[in-house]
């Protein structure tokens, strides 16, 4: 039987200063569906240009990588009221890249993105709310921001809200309405939410029971090197569930990336494995070249 603890615990931990804009993780260009959607300022060009060359220092784009000068950028766009800038100079408070690390002066700039409405900045609001990071904890403000941008479709808003509503810690219980939201954010390609979907279809926690659509889910995440989905589908492998034929050597292969991400249930199977010996050394072998060529893939540079 699969342990009890597969749904990813964003509710807490993975929201704590996951800076959706660090270059560290998905670069500034991340809220660039936020500068189709904000109000210019008076100075839009300049705050552009800023804006631009504040992301070119991030990612050491045709010049060196350089953090201070790109906060330093961002500034000057935030300071005539771009939003995206704002947001992103808030980011660089939170995680001390380029300046010293300051909550409440994130704070401050989420709040000054999130008033004009910014998808980004009124998530980056919602989970500063919600973990009282530059100002006092308040879970009706976090709910009322994370609304805020998951309206706008904002897919990590999504998640966070689909993550809120299942555990019920911060609001009232509601695994339908988490479900809506996991969807939303699943369908958009967030990572982050299909593990946790395709558990409620597994489970019927908030949707009917469909194993074949919780199946799709871990695939989905798992492809995306989400190590609880590959932990998750590598027992569907092991098991031959969700409309899938049971294939060992698949399943370990699953085990073996998910463990390697130092995921426990992962790491569990995969143990299981070793010591049950279930398996020919050439289907051991097997399963580490399809891991090995999984990765392989994952460092290719997309076209």
């Amino acid at each position: 039987m699969r342990p009890a603890t597969d749904f990813v615990v964003l509710a807490t931990a993975g929201l704590a200063l996951a800076v959706p804009l660090l270059p560290c993780q998905q670069g500034l260009g991340a809220s660039d569906a936020a500068v189709q959607t904000t109000p210019p300022p008076r100075e839009n060009s300049d705050a552009r240009a800023q804006y631009a060359l504040a992301r070119r220092y991030a990612r050491g784009d045709g010049v060196p990588q350089d953090h201070a000068k790109a906060a330093e950028c961002l500034r000057k766009a935030a300071e005539q009221g771009y939003a995206p800038a704002q947001n992103d100079l808030g980011a660089y408070y939170a995680k001390g890249l380029g300046v010293k690390q300051d909550y409440t002066e994130a704070a401050k700039w989420y709040r000054k993105a999130a008033d004009q409405g910014d998808a980004l900045g009124q998530y980056s609001m919602g989970r500063c709310c919600l973990l009282g990071r530059g100002l006092p904890k308040d879970k009706e403000a976090a709910l009322k921001w994370y609304r805020q941008s998951a309206d706008q479709n904002q897919p990590e808003a999504q998640c966070a809200l689909g993550n809120l509503f299942f555990f019920g810690e911060d609001v009232k219980q509601d695994c339908v309405e988490a479900a809506k939201w996991l969807r939303k954010a699943a369908e958009q390609g967030y990572v982050g939410a299909m593990n946790n979907l395709g558990f409620l279809y597994e489970h019927g926690t908030g949707v009917p029971i469909d194993i074949k659509e919780a199946a799709r889910w871990y695939r989905a995440g798992a492809e995306k090197n989400d190590p609880k989905a590959q932990a998750n589908l590598g027992i569907m492998y092991d098991e031959g569930t969700g409309g899938l034929q049971r294939d060992l050597v698949e399943a370990l292969k699953w085990f073996t990336l998910s463990a390697s991400q130092d995921d426990p249930i992962g790491k569990k199977y995969q143990l299981d494995y070793d010591r049950d010996s279930r398996l020919t050394e050439d289907q051991v072998a097997e399963a580490r070249r399809r891991a090995n060529e999984f990765r392989a893939a994952l460092r290719k540079p997309k076209p």
